[in-house]
């Protein structure tokens, strides 16, 4: 199974630690990929699959033009490449035809909603392994 990749600038990893874990505790595998100088590169080459790419964006973040030029032309991405604002800023020019969601102003709940619909949902089989079960809330 390919795990959920979440790319994020360094000083974004507390909300990358977050996410992965939530996403993680629906069921899907998840690994976080710091953003730098490489990570564009990185993330091109991803194993392809179904399960998604998420890119947290922040004022933070120092990718160039050319990396989001990159990524939002990677075949490898094509449809599984999503952009997460974390903060009121706009996407970069390059990534405002991909699929965007914000988690700026949300609460813990909504925050989920979002993170777990770009996810596929609550991978349900995972629960026997890990002890889990979903909650109403999910």
């Amino acid at each position: 199974m390919v795990p959920v990749l979440v790319s994020h600038a360094s000083a974004d990893e507390p909300w990358a630690q977050w996410i992965a874990g939530s996403l993680r505790a629906a069921g899907h595998p998840a690994r976080l990929d710091p953003a730098d100088r490489a990570f564009a590169r990185r993330l091109c080459a991803a194993p392809p699959g179904p399960d998604p790419v998420l890119l947290l964006l922040s004022a933070e973040h120092r990718a160039t033009p050319a990396d989001w030029t990159m990524l939002a032309q990677a075949p490898t991405l094509a449809g599984r490449l999503f952009a997460v604002r974390l903060d009121a800023g706009a996407a970069p020019r390059a990534l405002r035809p991909l699929p965007c969601r914000s988690l700026h102003g949300l609460d813990e709940e909504e925050a989920l909603e979002v993170l777990l619909a770009l996810a596929g949902g609550i991978r349900r089989e995972n629960f026997g392994d890990s002890g889990l079960r979903p909650t109403a809330e999910w």
